[in-house]
């Protein structure tokens, strides 16, 4: 499957005393994750989760690692109650041959000092490689467009693949023998990505299978951009007298002309207008803030457009009505 990089909601009740020795340990989803066999020269990447079930707040104070192959990072060092947090771990297989095991040293400084232990494990083979690129590293993409990536996988002896697939189901999979002058075989890899791919930062795993029974991991990562952009994405207005309305501008931009059909959400208090109706690439909206009382006014105006792909953007708006 694809994995998401960013943290994800979910609150449960927490029972366990603060002095248990495996209270932490237990947040985790797993503290091991092996990546099986890997053609030297390809990034590995792979995101442990943290569920905070405490009712208490868990700060990562310090990552460490007991070997310089691999770099850990963590996108959320405090975690909330009832959020999930992530500890990503990137292996460069380009560092280590055959077996090699790594461990992660995650200290945390809250809610009580405990450092926990993970494991990232693979093995490095010479006999396979992936080259031009050496991973399926797509950059950024734009939501509703599917783009291709080819690689090459070449092995030492004329072994041939019996299937290749991704782990996610918006991956397309499929390889072409080519003409390898070496005695070997090499293939022509192909990975294409599906239009419905939500936007975000996603990687995921292509497995190649061979006829001898192993199996070779080539890490998949792509970026996908929204269609329809907004800017800026949070309008603050100052305070405002009861009754009296402030405006500011917003631009709205999509990769091909469209029309703004309409802008809900905001009641009597927001509203937004667009004094064009043809098509354009991008639009100026006027947001116009009328306070009818005093107090702070908070609300989520949604953008209806005609684009196919993605028809809709949010924008957060903030006031105070004043006298």
């Amino acid at each position: 499957m694809f994995r998401f990089s960013m943290p994800l909601l979910m609150g449960v009740c927490f029972l366990a005393p603060l002095g248990a020795a495996d209270g932490l340990p237990a947040l985790f989803d797993t503290q091991s994750h092996d990546f099986g066999n890997v053609a030297i020269g390809t990034m590995l990447h792979h995101d442990f989760k943290i569920k905070n079930t405490t009712n208490q707040t868990l700060h990562i104070a310090n990552l460490r690692v007991s070997c310089g192959c691999t770099t850990p990072s963590t996108p959320n060092a405090t975690i909330l109650p009832g959020e999930t947090g992530t500890v990503h771990a990137q292996m460069d297989s380009r560092r280590f041959s055959g077996a090699k095991s790594v461990t992660i040293f995650v200290l945390f400084d809250q809610p009580y000092t405990q450092e926990v232990n993970l494991v990232v494990s693979a093995y490095g083979r010479n006999d396979v490689a992936v080259s031009n690129p050496e991973s399926l590293e797509f950059g950024r993409m734009r939501k509703g467009t599917s783009p291709a990536l080819t690689t090459n996988v070449s092995f030492a002896t004329p072994l041939r693949i019996t299937q290749a697939a991704a782990d996610s189901g918006y991956v397309k999979v499929s390889y072409q023998p080519k003409q390898d002058q070496y005695g070997g075989v090499t293939y022509a890899l192909t990975a294409t990505i599906s239009p419905k791919l939500p936007v975000g930062n996603w990687y995921t795993d292509v497995w190649v299978n061979t006829e001898n029974g192993s199996r070779v991991r080539i890490p998949l990562t792509v970026v996908v951009e929204p269609s329809l952009t907004i800017t800026p994405g949070v309008v603050e207005f100052e305070a405002t007298p009861i009754g009296q309305p402030a405006e500011k501008s917003i631009i709205v931009k999509g990769d091909h002309p469209f029309r703004i059909l309409d802008v809900t959400g905001g009641g009597d208090t927001f509203t937004a207008t667009d004094k064009t109706s043809e098509p354009k690439t991008t639009h100026v909206v006027r947001v116009t803030f009328k306070p009818g009382k005093e107090g702070n006014f908070v609300k989520n105006l949604q953008i209806e457009t005609d684009l196919k792909d993605q028809s809709r953007v949010q924008l957060a708006v903030k006031g105070t009505g004043m006298k």
